[in-house]
């Protein structure tokens, strides 16, 4: 996600430069413009991972707020990073539904089911702990809470995918 750092930083400078008292965003129509774009691009990219993950951003830059006060940008990333942490809630849930069912099925011993949640949990503590220091990084402020946010996002994104991914695969 380099080019999507980039893109904030630059839009952070640019936005605190040029707004000392920008306002939070209201409304509701950034959201709904922005799902739909994302749709949009992840049905051109298909099933493939590769694919998808050049999805990655699509919310956040179709989100007006993205160029305005602090406030604004990382209620963009929130904006994105709500919309794939169902997508990973919805993928989990379902690869550990046809995890539990193989391990049911069959007699090798293996409980993929529990070494999926397991093995969610420790990338659980890993996120949060890798986008705890991006904020800190910054010494928090301004450019700590895009870069955390911005963190959050890229990371639960990925995993979404990576879910996806297994899913598609345990249902070969």
């Amino acid at each position: 996600m380099p080019g999507l750092r980039k893109r904030i930083f630059t839009a952070a400078l640019m936005g605190l430069a040029a707004s000392g008292g920008a306002f939070a965003q209201t409304g509701n129509s950034a959201p709904s413009t922005g799902e739909v774009q994302m749709q949009q691009c992840l049905d051109k990219a298909g099933k493939t991972s590769a694919n998808t993950s050049s999805c990655v951003g699509t919310i956040i830059d179709a989100c007006p707020g993205i160029e305005g006060s602090t406030n604004d940008m990382v209620e963009c990333i929130d904006q994105e990073l709500t919309f794939w942490d169902a997508r990973l809630n919805t993928a989990y849930k379902d690869v550990r539904v046809v995890y539990a069912e193989q391990d049911q099925d069959e007699p090798d011993g293996m409980q993929l089911a529990d070494e999926l949640r397991d093995t969610q949990r420790a990338w659980i503590a890993w996120r949060d702990a890798k986008c705890s220091f991006a904020y800190r990084e910054f010494r928090g402020g301004t450019m700590g809470r895009i870069t955390g946010a911005d963190c959050m996002n890229s990371m639960t994104a990925a995993r979404a995918i990576e879910l996806e991914e297994h899913l598609a695969n345990a249902r070969m």
